[in-house]
């Protein structure tokens, strides 16, 4: 079979199968090289400017509880954490979640929260981005696409940490749902597929969004003959592009299109509604 992305190279998929499986494997997969090669490698100085970007005075700040629920991402699978400062006291996370947080604040203050209910993620991980997100927005699904073996390891982290109903798991090879999102992600993971891959995922995904924010690396465009990022910016109806921030290399970028007024807003309106975080309160959309 053809090689699909940068990952699809068995020992990736190989390895997170087996990480599903097995549960010694499964809790300390975050320490293997072979998993760390593709992911949880974010350095401790990079993890310090996530956090600095999420701490701006001009986002909406999370508060003490939601950065508790944070670190639950952490909990599982022997995540490498380090000590930053917050507010004045220590923060133990890892790099890698500091990562997801600051997409989760990007999104909270680009986009308008209150109309996004159906989220597409290509390219999961192992559901990080997904359990954030699904923990503090008011979504009523999520769609995973990725690997058959990625989405193993993924469903069963993302049991263990906090169940939620919403979530579809869909053979990122195989597309044949005919659904419209109101927001697609993906971090790096679009722009490391095969041209052919990234058309379908146009096709089935992306051109169906109401809105996207895909963080773009060059790595497809050089060794796979994927899309550049001007071509998708001519074929992604009204997308522009922002500077990545902090850089992590020197041609990644993040594409984005939608409404992107009122986040902030409505996040805040969420809030004050329930009286409390929207985590702690078991909102609406998740399980009691």
């Amino acid at each position: 079979m053809k090689r699909t992305s940068i990952t699809d190279n068995a020992a990736y998929p190989q390895f997170c199968y087996a990480a599903s499986r097995n549960d010694e494997i499964f809790a300390n997969f975050k320490r293997y090289d072979v998993y760390r090669r593709v992911l949880e490698h974010t350095s401790v100085e990079i993890g310090e400017e996530y956090l600095k970007k999420v701490l701006e005075p001009s986002r909406l700040q999370f508060t003490t509880n939601e950065w508790k629920d944070f670190q639950l991402n952490d909990t599982v699978g022997n995540a490498e954490v380090h000590p930053y400062r917050l507010n004045g006291n220590e923060l133990s996370i890892s790099p890698s979640t500091l990562r997801y947080v600051k997409v989760l604040s990007d999104i909270i203050n680009w986009f308008s929260i209150d109309k996004i209910k159906t989220v597409a993620e290509i390219g999961i991980g192992y559901g990080g981005q997904c359990r954030l997100l699904t923990s503090h927005l008011p979504l009523k699904q999520y769609w995973l696409f990725d690997l058959p073996e990625v989405l193993e390891l993924a469903e069963r982290f993302l049991d263990r940490i906090d169940p939620f109903e919403g979530i579809r798991y869909v053979n990122g090879k195989h597309i044949y749902n005919e659904t419209d999102y109101d927001l697609v992600i993906s971090n790096y993971a679009f722009s490391e597929l095969t041209r052919a891959v990234q058309k379908m995922y146009l096709d089935k995904i992306i051109l169906r969004s109401t809105a996207g924010y895909i963080t773009w690396n060059s790595l497809s465009r050089d060794s796979l003959d994927g899309y550049s990022a001007d071509e998708l910016i001519r074929l992604i109806p009204n997308a522009s592009v922002r500077q990545e921030e902090p850089l992590t290399h020197p041609n990644n970028l993040i594409i984005v299109w939608g409404d992107r007024g009122g986040g902030w807003n409505s996040l805040a309106s969420c809030r004050s509604l329930n009286n409390s975080m929207l985590r702690a309160e078991h909102f609406f959309f998740r399980r009691a």
